[in-house]
């Protein structure tokens, strides 16, 4: 006689995929139940995938060889254990993501239900933090830690700002999805209201690229969504009288995020090219380019710029070492080399390529080819690694986290949507939609 089983595979896979659509709250609670989850859910890979597609794609390739880049790195690294550490187990968020779209591929009612939990998250964030502003505690009893920076429930990680940034782009690509294109002007109030407090929460949080990288968002948006002119208009005219607002308001994190970043922020010499960066991080930046001078390969190995940046040849002062050169580029130059660039190199260039793409063909040919839901996506990714920013470490699981999640939801759009979508999308009027 068999034993029955505990939980069906079906079973199994709903409380799977409700590991994966509660992620945005677990990176709220911080990075241990976040790893927990994707880790589950990569191991699940094993378990449940069978079929060719989810392995032979350009996603997969690519990740495998520059995951064994970062392999091949720290096994040359000076400091092994420590670059092992990062790179060892980093293949679990390649799984992750091909899991979740094996996930959505069972069941795409899960994005719905995600686009609802990332609602929530936003707006109680949003109240929250408005509290907390005007409080000094959060509802949770949590207490400022530092008057220019409202952080919310992420307490002294202070990274709200940076939660609300860069999950917007995700944020609106689930609207374009669960919600009719056509009834866009019955939405609009909604949107103008949410832009306007997202941005607010944002510039409370101090976050000073958070506060850049939401603007330029809202600028792609504007520009590659194919919305027609009037919701267009609306939303640029709230965007720039909010944005006036809140830079030329006296408060102290107006003065953190203009004044301080104006003043800081000088022409020095970076190894004799004339370079825009504020005195702390232009050291780093100098260091990890020295790095990469000296490894230009495979780099000094992930996670060893903070022991290598101690060294004379690359310690300019007190203020050089740190964890992490706090620019994507520059650490993927430093720590795995032109190898592992690269992969960064490419995926920039894929992303450029196929929103110029959709505008071009839009403009010049009046015809859809992504809609927005995939535009959306796209411009997630485009912001997220963008260059000429300060940025956390490249490798941190919770930013790791946060960056693979929508792998899978942009996989199965491309799989599963771009016919269905685009096919709508076309049969409309474009010359007379854009002009409305």
């Amino acid at each position: 006689m068999k034993k029955k089983k505990f939980f069906n595979n079906d079973q199994v896979l709903n409380i799977l995929s409700f590991a994966a659509i509660f992620l945005p709250v677990l990176l709220i609670s911080g990075p241990l139940l976040t790893d927990i989850s994707v880790s589950i859910l990569a191991i699940s890979f094993f378990f449940f995938l069978k079929k060719k597609k989810y392995t032979q794609n350009l996603f997969f390739i690519l990740f495998f060889i520059f995951y064994l880049v970062l392999l091949l790195g720290s096994f040359f690294a000076e400091h092994k254990i420590l670059s092992f550490k990062s790179s060892l187990f980093y293949f679990r968020f390649g799984l992750f993501s091909i899991f979740f779209w094996f996930l959505i591929d069972k069941n795409n009612k899960i994005l719905n239900y995600l686009f609802y939990i990332l609602l929530f998250c936003f707006s109680i964030l949003i109240v929250d933090s408005i509290f907390q502003y005007v409080n000094g505690y959060n509802i949770f009893n949590m207490k400022i830690v530092d008057q220019r920076r409202i952080s919310s429930f992420f307490g002294d990680e202070l990274k709200m700002g940076g939660y609300l940034m860069r999950f917007i782009p995700l944020l609106a690509a689930l609207f374009f999805l669960n919600h009719n294109q056509k009834k866009e002007k019955t939405y609009l109030p909604f949107i103008l209201i949410y832009i306007f407090f997202i941005q607010i929460s944002i510039f409370l949080s101090g976050e000073r690229t958070s506060f850049f990288l939401y603007n330029f968002i809202i600028i792609l948006l504007l520009i590659f969504i194919n919305n027609n002119n009037y919701t267009k208009v609306s939303i640029f005219v709230v965007y720039i009288l909010l944005t006036f607002a809140l830079v030329t308001s006296d408060t102290p994190h107006k003065k953190r995020l203009i004044d301080k970043t104006v003043n800081n922020t000088k022409i020095l010499e970076f190894d004799k090219k004339n370079i825009i960066f504020s005195q702390k991080y232009n050291e780093h930046y100098i260091s990890a380019y020295r790095m990469f001078k000296d490894n230009k390969i495979i780099g000094i190995g992930v996670k060893n710029f903070r022991e290598i940046c101690k060294k004379e040849k690359y310690n300019i002062s007190k203020n050089t070492c740190t964890t992490h050169p706090h620019n994507i580029p520059l650490q993927l130059l430093s720590e795995t080399g032109l190898l592992g660039f690269s992969f960064y190199l490419i995926v920039n260039i894929i992303f450029w390529f196929l929103l110029i793409k959709s505008l071009i063909f839009r403009i010049f040919y009046q015809k859809i080819i992504f809609s927005n839901f995939q535009i959306s996506l796209m411009i997630f990714f485009v912001t997220i690694i963008w260059p000429i920013a300060p940025y956390g470490n490249f490798f941190n699981n919770w930013l790791s986290a946060i960056t693979y999640f929508p792998v899978g939801i942009l996989l199965w759009s491309f799989r599963n949507t771009r016919n269905i979508y685009i096919n709508k999308l076309n049969k409309i009027n474009l010359k007379n939609y854009f002009t409305n």
